[in-house]
C-alpha cells in the first residue's frame, strides 16, 4: 500500500534510522529499506544520503517531508473518522507540550483520557511553548499546549493564567512581605536560565528586566529550573520561574508574587482552518472538562 511507503518514509526521517523506524513500526529493516527503494524508483529521486555517520535527508527528500507529513497526517485523519462512523473508539494522537505542564497537569488528564478511551493511542512529545507551535504549523503534531503571544494560524482555547513568580532565599529580607517589588531586582543578583535552555522563561527575564529603571549587571547564567532553585537555596541570588514550574519542587525556598503581578496564558491549540481528527477532538473535550473542574 502506497501510503506505508510514505509513513516509513516520515518514520526514517523522524529517527534517522532504518533499523529504529522498522522498529516502531513493526516492520523487518529489509521491508522498510524496500519501501524507501520503491518510492525512489517511483520519482526518480534520491531522498536518503548514506554515510559512515547515518542517515540524513538529501535536498530533495527535505524538499518532499512536508508534503508527506501532511499526506500521511490526512490519511489518519481519515481512517479516525471513519472508524468513529462505524463507532470504534480508536486512534492516534500526538501532544505537544513543555516539561513542566508535562509534569504537572498532563498526567491527570491522560490518565482520565484513556480511561474513557482505552483504544486510542498517544504519543506526547516534550518541547517548549515556541517549538510547540511551530510543531502545530509544520502538521508534525495534532494538538498542543502554548503560552500566549499566539500564532495567527493557530486556533487555541485558554485554559490557565500561569502566575510569574520571584524566586528567594528562605533568609531573603522580603521573605515574609506580601509580594516582591520588580524593581528591586536591579539591587539583587539574577539566578536565570540560559536562553538556549529556554527560550519561554528567558523571555519572562526579558519582560521583568524591561520594567527597570537601570539595567541589571550582576546575574549568573544555569541550565535547567532545579539549578536555579538550588543556587537560590544556597543564597546565590534571587530568581524568577512560573508557578506551574514551582509546584511540588524540594526545595527550601521563599515564592512570593511580583509588584505589580505578572501573568502569562496557556492554552491548547490546534491548527487553524483544518478539523482536528476525532482522537484529537475526544481529547480537547477532556482536557476542558478537567480545567472547568479545577477552577
Amino acid at each position: 500500500m502506497a501510503i506505508q511507503k510514505y509513513q516509513a518514509f516520515v518514520r526514517v526521517a523522524e529517527l534517522g534510522s532504518i533499523t529504529k523506524a522498522a522498529e516502531s513500526m513493526g516492520y523487518t529493516q529489509s521491508a522498510v529499506s524496500r519501501m524507501i527503494a520503491d518510492l525512489e524508483d517511483d520519482w526518480n529521486l534520491n531522498l536518503l544520503r548514506r554515510s559512515r555517520g547515518g542517515l540524513t535527508l538529501s535536498s530533495d527528500g527535505l524538499m518532499l517531508l512536508p508534503f508527506i507529513k501532511e499526506l500521511c497526517g490526512r490519511y489518519e485523519a481519515l481512517q479516525e473518522q471513519a472508524n468513529s462512523l462505524k463507532g470504534l473508539e480508536t486512534g492516534f494522537i500526538r501532544i505537544g507540550s513543555c516539561s513542566s505542564f508535562s509534569t504537572q497537569r498532563l498526567p491527570a488528564i491522560l490518565r482520565e483520557f484513556e480511561r474513557r478511551y482505552p483504544k486510542i493511542v498517544f504519543q506526547l512529545k516534550n518541547m517548549e511553548y515556541s517549538d510547540t507551535e511551530d510543531a502545530l504549523c509544520a502538521g508534525e503534531i495534532d494538538c498542543g499546549f502554548i503560552s500566549a503571544p499566539f500564532s495567527d494560524e493557530l486556533d487555541v482555547t485558554v485554559l490557565m493564567r500561569d502566575r510569574m513568580l520571584a524566586v528567594l532565599p528562605a533568609e531573603h529580607p522580603l521573605a515574609n512581605a506580601a509580594n516582591y517589588p520588580i524593581k528591586r531586582l536591579s539591587s539583587e543578583r539574577l539566578v536565570r536560565l540560559t536562553e538556549e535552555s529556554n527560550n519561554e522563561v528567558s523571555k519572562i527575564y526579558d519582560r521583568l528586566l524591561s520594567q527597570l529603571d537601570s539595567p541589571l549587571n550582576n546575574y549568573c547564567e544555569v541550565n535547567d529550573d532545579y539549578s536555579v532553585m538550588a543556587m537560590v537555596e544556597s543564597g546565590l541570588g534571587v530568581s524568577a520561574l512560573s508557578e506551574l514550574v514551582t509546584e511540588r519542587m524540594p526545595f527550601n525556598i521563599c515564592l512570593k508574587e511580583f509588584d505589580p503581578p505578572q501573568y502569562r496564558d496557556i492554552g491548547i491549540a490546534v491548527k487553524k482552518n483544518r478539523r482536528p481528527s476525532p482522537a484529537t477532538e475526544r481529547f480537547i473535550e477532556v482536557v476542558l472538562e478537567y480545567f472547568k473542574n479545577e477552577r
